[in-house]
């Protein structure tokens, strides 16, 4: 079986097994996730993060709190904006969550024009699957390897603990992660 083949087959299992988390176990470990990513140092330096705003129909660790909370303290935060004609991610500083609304595939994105991004301190990556090698498995569309390979910011993915895998397929273009965090542990690539 192909790279691509084993990567499709697992990204259709860990999609069903997330929609199946109960709904009260998702809103829990999502806090705390969240609140094991507050404790990080580097989380709490950082003043220009770039998120992704989770689709919480989809089980997706839940940002959208956290992407208010951010907005409060005055965190400069961006998020990403599919340009689907180009198969890339684009960006937009967020200033209020109202400026959200779905997108084709029902994720929230700006309603705003294009911003250049700053420095980044951290991003936070979205994903379905990840291993202890730091690999992570996403969604399978490449927007997320192609934003990851030219950014220099710490290189956060927020998985439910049930998500890590022994192994997970890759490809050259892969991007690696450097730091996991889970409702029960925090993993640093390289002691990162």
């Amino acid at each position: 079986m192909s790279i691509s083949d084993r990567k499709s087959e697992l990204r259709s299992a860990l999609l069903k097994e997330r929609l199946s988390i109960p709904k009260d176990k998702w809103k829990l470990n999502s806090r705390l996730i969240v609140d094991h990513l507050k404790e990080l140092d580097e989380f709490r330096k950082a003043r220009i993060i770039h998120t992704f705003v989770s689709m919480n129909e989809r089980n997706e660790v839940d940002t959208q709190d956290l992407i208010k909370e951010l907005l409060v303290l005055g965190k400069k935060v961006f998020v990403p904006i599919t340009n689907f004609e180009t198969g890339e991610l684009e960006h937009s500083e967020l200033t209020s969550f109202g400026d959200l609304e779905p997108n084709k595939w029902g994720v929230l994105e700006p309603n705003s024009t294009i911003s250049l991004i700053e420095n980044l301190d951290i991003i936070l990556v979205p994903l379905l699957g990840a291993d202890e090698s730091f690999n992570r498995l996403g969604y399978g569309k490449g927007f997320y390897d192609k934003f990851l390979q030219s950014a220099e910011a710490l290189k956060i993915g927020l998985i439910f603990d049930e998500f890590i895998q022994s192994e997970i397929p890759v490809d050259d273009f892969d991007e690696k992660l450097d730091i996991l965090i889970t409702e029960k542990r925090i993993l640093r690539r390289n002691n990162r």
